[in-house]
């Protein structure tokens, strides 16, 4: 049995530091911030705690349901149709794959006119090579469905939920399946309706919110005999006794025969610089939201059904989506209706934009008296993608130097991508 010193106590760092020591390994993570979770943390709202950042996991892959089943977590999929907001009128989003319909009967279609319905109708007379040669999700709606299928189905989908436009999301990473569907069905229609199967939620989450996962790791590891520390940042990371010496700036030590950086890329390159190793810090981003428990009576109509996304530029709205969160995850519903907000990263949401910009995404006029809890939300280091090859180099270069890497930026900003790579730890 072996010592190892788990750094950061977010998804990846929790997951590893349960499996390694349930593995018989004699596991210590130190977690900087006062809170577990990381990006899986949930915030009050009047009587309600729901998630403050990421609520729900992609059902494809089957990676993520294994393990809330193995934690004794319920989950359910979402309820409600999403909607896509214009300034002539909102439209339920396709439900499809990425915003593109999986059949003639989607009300998502009522955004287009006679004529742009008119090419989506003929795309099954095309013949099924078309497009196959087509390498982002852009390329093969347009040569498929045309251009305004492209502009206003997709789009505002793709900016919405991953801040990307379809031109540049490879189909490789975002939709790997649906080329061979394609071959196989003879239409791209048919080829969503194939992948999406029907009636399938495409995520879902723990009853309860994203976050019971994290406090059910805990209290798994920490069942398991685990150390767990909050409030306790690393300084330094040297090589030591029989391997590495973990030292924190409150004067603990942790002598280790192992390390798991599970820690944000900027602190993992400033850690793996101690032991020699340059490994650049990928770029980030950073994501702002707004977080409202309203008692207004109308919601109870659920108006956008679970949330709109904002699908052409309006100066008087600051906000680019609505999740209503209540109503798309109903243990969540009370007395209060919880509205979720996206912003732009350089609009700092106060109280007031969240109640305009939300009212103008329900139809609802929300009064101030309204508000039983509001919460401005920022997320400064969400990690970008990076290249498997680039992943596959930096893992390995630490690996040699006896450190694992684990963590959203090595594996995508995503909960399935997370717990699978976490994986790498039990060899």
């Amino acid at each position: 049995m072996s010592r190892v010193a788990v750094v950061g106590g977010g998804l990846a760092g929790l997951l590893s530091a349960m499996r390694l020591q349930e593995a018989g390994h004699a596991v210590e993570l130190r977690e900087a911030t006062p809170h577990l979770g990381g990006m899986i943390s949930p915030v009050r709202l009047g009587s309600v705690e729901v998630d403050s950042g990421a609520e729900a996991y992609a059902v494809r892959g089957g990676v993520v349901r294994p393990l809330c089943d193995e934690l004794g977590l319920e989950v359910a999929g979402p309820q409600g149709t999403p909607h896509i907001w214009w300034r002539h009128g909102t439209f339920p989003m396709a439900e499809g794959v990425l915003g593109i319909p999986g059949s003639l009967d989607d009300p998502a279609l009522g955004v287009l006119s006679d004529e742009e319905l008119a090419a989506v109708a003929a795309e099954a007379d095309l013949d099924r090579a078309v497009g196959s040669d087509a390498t982002t999700v852009g390329d093969l709606v347009r040569v498929r469905l045309g251009e305004a299928a492209v502009d206003k189905l997709v789009t505002p989908v793709t900016q919405g939920v991953y801040s990307m436009p379809p031109d540049r999301m490879p189909l490789s990473a975002f939709a790997p399946t649906l080329l061979e569907a394609l071959a196989s069905e003879g239409s791209l229609l048919a080829a969503v309706a194939a992948v999406r199967g029907p009636g399938t939620a495409a995520v879902e989450q723990p009853i309860g919110g994203m976050f019971q996962v994290i406090n059910a790791l805990a209290e798994r590891f920490q069942a398991a005999g685990g150390s767990v520390r909050t409030a306790a940042s690393v300084a330094s990371l040297k090589r030591g006794g029989p391997g590495f010496q973990v030292s924190l700036h409150d004067g603990e030590v942790i002598e280790a025969e192992r390390v798991v950086l599970a820690a944000p890329a900027a602190v993992t390159n400033v850690l793996l610089s101690h032991l020699g190793l340059d490994v650049p810090a990928p770029p980030v981003r950073t994501a702002r939201s707004a977080m409202l428990a309203v008692s207004t009576p109308e919601l109870a109509d659920n108006p956008v059904g679970s949330g709109v996304l904002l699908a052409e530029r309006d100066d008087t709205l600051h906000a680019r989506a609505l999740t209503h969160y209540s109503a798309k995850w109903p243990w969540a519903a009370g007395r209060e209706h919880v509205l979720r907000l996206s912003y732009p990263e350089h609009v700092l949401p106060t109280r007031a934009d969240a109640l305009r910009d939300a009212s103008r995404f329900v139809g609802v006029e929300i009064q101030e008296r309204d508000v039983t809890g509001f919460a401005s939300i920022g997320w400064e280091s969400m990690p970008t993608r990076i290249d498997a090859s680039n992943r596959d180099f930096i893992v390995e270069t630490a690996l040699e130097a006896g450190v694992d890497l684990v963590g959203a930026w090595l594996d995508g900003n995503g909960i399935a991508a997370v717990v699978s790579g976490t994986g790498r730890v039990l060899r």
